[in-house]
């Protein structure tokens, strides 16, 4: 069922204010887009395809398993490069940065959703007066 007009005005402002109270949150809970991938990525892997099926061929018809397996492989390669994206630049270690907030709690390496609920439990702390640092 759609919105009507003063719904959807409503739900737009209720999001830039969101945005404008906090946009770490904002963000967190926005949509994620896939990884993009870029026309020349595609060409690459297609033309890898092309040449694999070419040798795939030859391999057929002079009777050369080996050949032929080197081109399938060579097919599938090329497939997998066309598909998927290029890799991120995050870090393989998976450190975070520390937060500045000067608590004396060890940071472990964590995920960013660990590193979010870590922070949104300081600030319900903080709010309800059970934070030591206060």
């Amino acid at each position: 069922m759609p919105l009507s007009e003063h719904e959807q005005k409503m739900l737009d402002e209720m999001e830039r204010q969101l945005f404008a109270d906090d946009p770490r949150l904002a963000r967190a809970f926005a949509p994620s887009r896939g990884p993009r991938r870029s026309g020349r990525r595609i060409l690459i892997g297609l033309a890898g395809v092309v040449l694999g099926l070419g040798v795939l061929v030859l391999a057929v018809s002079l009777n050369l398993i080996w050949l032929g397996v080197i081109a399938f492989l060579g097919m599938l390669g090329g497939a997998l490069f066309a598909i998927t994206g290029p890799r991120s630049s995050v870090d393989p270690g998976g450190a975070v940065p520390g937060d500045g907030d000067g608590g004396s709690r060890p940071t472990a390496p964590r995920g960013g959703g660990d590193d979010f609920l870590r922070k949104m439990e300081e600030r319900w702390e903080r709010r309800s007066g059970d934070d030591p640092r206060v």
